[in-house]
C-alpha cells in the first residue's frame, strides 16, 4: 500500500496529536484531511508558529521550529506499523500537507 491509501497519526513521543488521511499528492507533498488527537492543543503552537514562517516565506524560521518537533520525536505511523520519522507536517485547521 502507498501513503495515500493509509491514514496516518502523528504522535510526539508517545502523545496522538492528531490524524491525517490522505486526500491528494504533489510532487512529494501529500495533502490530507486533519483531525485532531488528545495531544493537539499542547502542540499546536508550534505547527502554528512553522505555518505562518512557512507562509511568510521565511525558512529559516519553519526549519527551527522543527527541529525542535524533531528533538521531541516527531513521527507518522500507519495502524500497519508503517512509520516516519522527522516528517514536516504544516497543518491549517482541518486541512494539511506533508513530505516524509
Amino acid at each position: 500500500m502507498s501513503i495515500m491509501d493509509k491514514a496516518w497519526n502523528l504522535y510526539i513521543g508517545g502523545s496522538w496529536l492528531g490524524t491525517l488521511t490522505p486526500t491528494g499528492s504533489d510532487d512529494n507533498w501529500y495533502y490530507a484531511d486533519f483531525a485532531e488527537g488528545d495531544a493537539w492543543l499542547n502542540f499546536r503552537p508550534w505547527f502554528i508558529q512553522a505555518l505562518e514562517a512557512q507562509q511568510a516565506g521565511d525558512d529559516a524560521a519553519w526549519r527551527a521550529v522543527y527541529d525542535q518537533l524533531y528533538a521531541m520525536n516527531l513521527v507518522i505511523t500507519a495502524d500497519d506499523g508503517e512509520s516516519y520519522n522527522s516528517p514536516t507536517v504544516f497543518v491549517d485547521g482541518g486541512s494539511a500537507w506533508f513530505i516524509v
